[in-house]
């Protein structure tokens, strides 16, 4: 799980146990993100839903920090939890849990990030298709990387990925071209 996303969900089960036990009342739980803080000395990632939440309590969003602090569980892949004013919960993340993602990276090489969200599913690309009658530009050398990207990315993902480059010789305009070739 990507440790934004596990931080975020430590903050609902935080927030959802305190509301069970009385500490805190919270009529809805407002969408919130875990972001990386502008400054890095407050730590790796940062959350501002003590903020959030003060919106609709009666409580300043230090005192709400503090009380989600109290009902977060310890996570190994965190060092750090420090309430930070106005009302932040920054995050400091362990050397040890960087080190074994460091580690994963390296253990898995090119295979590192693939996933299989595909599913071996079909899908089909068609990137370029130029006019053959017309002159080639920038834009087809795009065209031509970004289709090339996609269709690696989503093969990397679990797609059974089919490229596909049509030629338009379709059109009146190859036939003009034919006739004057003659």
């Amino acid at each position: 799980m990507i440790i934004k996303h596990k931080l975020a969900e430590a903050l609902k089960q935080a927030v959802t146990q305190a509301q069970q036990e009385g500490v805190l009342v919270v009529t809805t739980l407002p969408e919130f993100i875990v972001e990386r803080p502008q400054n890095p000395e407050h730590g790796d990632y940062a959350s501002s839903l003590p903020l959030k939440l003060a919106r609709t309590a009666d409580i300043a969003p230090p005192a709400i920090a503090e009380k989600i602090l109290e009902f977060l569980p310890p996570l190994p892949e965190v060092s750090r939890m420090v309430v930070v004013a106005p009302g932040f919960i920054n995050f400091k993340l362990s050397s040890d849990w960087l080190t074994k993602q460091v580690d994963a990276v390296l253990d898995a090489g090119d295979f590192y990030g693939d996933i299989d969200m595909g599913g071996g599913r079909s899908v089909q690309i068609e990137f370029v298709s130029v006019n053959p009658t017309g002159p080639l530009h920038v834009g087809h050398g795009r065209g031509a990387v970004m289709g090339s990207t996609l269709a690696n990315v989503l093969s990397a993902a679990g797609y059974a990925v089919e490229r596909e480059y049509y030629i338009n010789d379709a059109g009146s305009q190859l036939d003009a071209f034919n006739r004057s070739l003659y």
